[in-house]
């Protein structure tokens, strides 16, 4: 597993062969994005993704903004209660281009002084394991269960990465 830390704000953990694919941080907002591995995609442009978004809801109106915040604009989105302390809710959906489904997650709750925001999607590939809905929800819990506050500055400075 990788530990990454956002100073002052949270940490969480991914397995370590998962490639980072964007990340971009201001003093407000920290954004990572991750490739899940999948075999049954290689040779695709289709992938299983996770994302997370980090605000600082130091300021009342940021607190008011992000608990506005419609968590899913998606209509057919339905509740779900995944690990204790997320307001999850799922749906699927066709990616145009490729015109493969895709299910989709998103994940909200306020750690410390940080709203956090995490969606993961995967694709309905031929050649995914029959299981592997069960599977990726059992990664996503898995990380939810990794996402807690952290408050202090790292020894390296602004952006910790530590290989386990």
């Amino acid at each position: 597993m990788v530990d990454f830390t956002i100073v002052d704000r949270v940490q969480f953990s991914v397995p370590a062969d998962w490639p980072v694919i964007a990340n971009n941080s201001t003093s407000e907002k920290t954004v990572f994005a991750f490739q899940i591995p999948n075999a049954a995609d290689n040779g695709t442009s289709d992938s299983s993704n996770l994302s997370i978004i980090v605000t600082d809801l130091r300021t009342d109106q940021a607190r008011d903004a992000f608990q506005k915040q419609s968590p899913n604009a998606e209509s057919t989105a339905q509740d779900k209660q995944l690990v204790e302390g997320w307001a999850c809710s799922t749906f699927s959906k066709i990616q145009r281009s490729t015109q493969t489904e895709y299910v989709i997650w998103d994940c909200r709750r306020i750690v410390a002084d940080c709203g956090v925001s995490v969606r993961i999607a995967w694709p309905h590939l031929p050649k995914n394991p029959p299981d592997y809905d069960g599977q990726m929800e059992t990664v996503l819990s898995n990380f939810l269960t990794s996402v807690g506050p952290f408050k202090g500055l790292p020894k390296s400075g602004i952006l910790r990465r530590q290989d386990n």
